[in-house]
């Protein structure tokens, strides 16, 4: 019942020049996945989709795709995460993987590119009065941030996407507080990603319209996950 923006990524963008840049190519897995939120985020609708998978089975890398997706649209994507330490692991991340492209306007940046902000609430005055003007002027089409992307201060040009990471640790007031922050009526697609199989997010998936996408392979040369279960006593 609500309406949404069609993102279409074209082939002459930032997501072209990211894909041909990769140093490794995505598994079968992934590009199945990357390819059920192309086709959502081109939808008058909003998406609203689950993104399930293991510690390492690259859901990072696919998050991004549809991130750069809304980019190229000519909208701007934001990934909140529950935690200062993992946003930051985020931002670090997205920045490695798009290197030149992340700094369109900067010495040695891709014009071809975008610019990616990092907002969390150990922020100093003049870090987030830098971060809120290039947010609200659309400058930044990618926003990493924490629960600080919640304030009523952070306002964003055209907000086309809304990446949330462990999505179990917030509450339905505060994804909807971000999901608010979208201009107009049109309300952002939303993709939610989740290692943790946990009751709430099965809910979820039942009672919540949520579709569902699986990542069950690991992408080559992963070291493999060790899971220890310690005794209380």
């Amino acid at each position: 019942s609500h309406p949404a923006v069609p993102r279409h990524a074209g082939t002459s963008g930032v997501l072209t020049a990211f894909t041909q840049r990769l140093p490794f190519s995505l598994t079968a897995g992934q590009h199945e996945v990357v390819a059920e939120i192309a086709r959502d985020m081109a939808k008058p609708c909003p998406m609203l989709r689950l993104l399930q998978g293991d510690v390492g089975s690259g859901k990072t890398v696919v998050a991004l795709h549809a991130m750069l997706n809304a980019v190229d649209a000519g909208a701007q994507a934001a990934l909140v995460a529950p935690t200062e330490v993992l946003a930051g692991q985020h931002f670090a991340t997205i920045n490695t993987m798009l290197g030149p492209l992340a700094m369109r306007g900067q010495l040695g940046g891709s014009d071809a590119g975008t610019i990616v902000v990092l907002l969390t609430g150990s922020a100093t005055t003049r870090e987030r009065r830098d971060a809120l003007h290039r947010i609200a002027s659309g400058e930044a089409g990618i926003v990493v941030g924490t629960h600080a992307l919640l304030s009523d201060d952070v306002q964003f040009a055209d907000l086309g996407l809304v990446v949330i990471d462990e999505q179990h640790r917030f509450g339905v007031d505060q994804r909807s507080a971000l999901v608010a922050k979208a201009s107009g009526d049109n309300v952002p697609h939303t993709l939610v990603m989740t290692a943790t199989p946990i009751p709430r997010t099965a809910a979820m998936t039942i009672f919540g319209d949520l579709d569902v996408s699986t990542l069950t392979e690991q992408p080559g040369g992963r070291q493999q996950v060790a899971t220890h279960v310690v005794p209380v006593h």
